[in-house]
């Protein structure tokens, strides 16, 4: 039999036909993660659980490599046992829900504003016409729920349920997110209110299967649009902070973690696979950072071991 570490070149070279130098990066890779599930670890790296493999993802970034390299890591690793589950050597990918390594200055690059300075952005807007309105709504959305940008342009009309209990101000948004993914989000108190307001104004869509946030045509927002749309607004109130669609996200996210939501909830309501990847979105001190990625391991989050 050939050695899996060989067969393992051979399947990048000839079969994914990467390129010379991204097969000796990514055998390196695994070289090194054999030596350690050898030495240290004392198993046969070919059956290593998640475990096994979590350890050795903690020794690659503590060893101080880059965020790319870290990522060379963990695309190996994938790789190397999707070819032993091709091979019928083991039954399931180990490795195949470990989260993809983010950049530190995209996680900067998106770091929340504070509340006070999306109230200054939202009271800013004129909301005597139909536009302000409607921009008014969009902004406090994506603030309010945690939206993407994508999600937000796609409702329609039908997705939201005022009626789920219209006596106490609370309604059910049903909304689409990444791969066709759906949840529910509540809809409450000014918020239900507003997006009640904007559905029965005179311009505003009354069909169901139209979008909630239509441009002058009837046709749906788009998301660039929006983009312009909330930077235009945030020069007119005299805001520098860098505010976009998916800052208002990560403002979400951590406002949602100062109010001492569960991690776990925070996951549903962003519409994430994994804990992992809703730490990104929490930007706190280092201490409460630390205790939100305790809570990955500490509440079974480990969901790939």
């Amino acid at each position: 039999m050939i050695a899996p570490i060989d067969e393992f070149k051979k399947e990048l070279t000839d079969i994914a036909m990467f390129a010379p130098s991204t097969v000796d990066n990514y055998v390196a890779c695994m070289t090194a993660f054999f030596d350690y599930a050898r030495r240290q670890l004392r198993i046969d790296p070919v059956f290593a659980k998640g475990k096994h493999i979590l350890d050795w993802i903690g020794q690659v970034k503590n060893s101080g490599v880059s965020k790319s390299r870290m990522e060379h890591h963990r695309s190996s690793l994938r790789l190397f046992f999707a070819l032993m589950v091709k091979l019928n050597i083991v039954v399931k990918n180990p490795a195949d829900k470990l989260p993809q390594i983010r950049r530190t200055r995209t996680s900067e690059r998106n770091r929340p504003v504070a509340p006070a300075m999306v109230f200054k952005l939202l009271a800013s807007i004129d909301r005597s016409g139909w536009r302000g309105i409607r921009d008014h709504l969009i902004i406090a959305m994506l603030w309010a729920l945690g939206l993407r940008v994508s999600e937000l342009t796609a409702l329609k009309v039908v997705h939201f349920e005022p009626d789920h209990d219209g006596d106490n101000r609370i309604g059910l948004l049903r909304v689409r997110g990444k791969n066709k993914k759906q949840r529910a989000l509540f809809v409450v108190d000014n918020l239900y209110d507003e997006l009640v307001d904007h559905l029965e104004h005179l311009w505003s869509p009354v069909q169901k299967n139209v979008p909630i946030f239509p441009i002058d045509t009837g046709t749906a927002i788009s998301n660039d649009r929006v983009r312009k749309m909330i930077k235009e607004r945030c020069r007119t109130a005299g805001i520098t902070q860098r505010i976009t669609p998916h800052v208002l996200r990560h403002c979400f996210a951590t406002d949602m973690y100062h109010a001492g939501v569960p991690l776990d909830d925070i996951q549903t309501m962003l519409g994430h696979d994994h804990k992992a990847e809703t730490a990104v979105y929490v930007h706190v001190s280092d201490k409460l950072k630390k205790q939100a990625l305790e809570q990955i391991g500490l509440q079974g989050g480990l969901s790939w071991a």
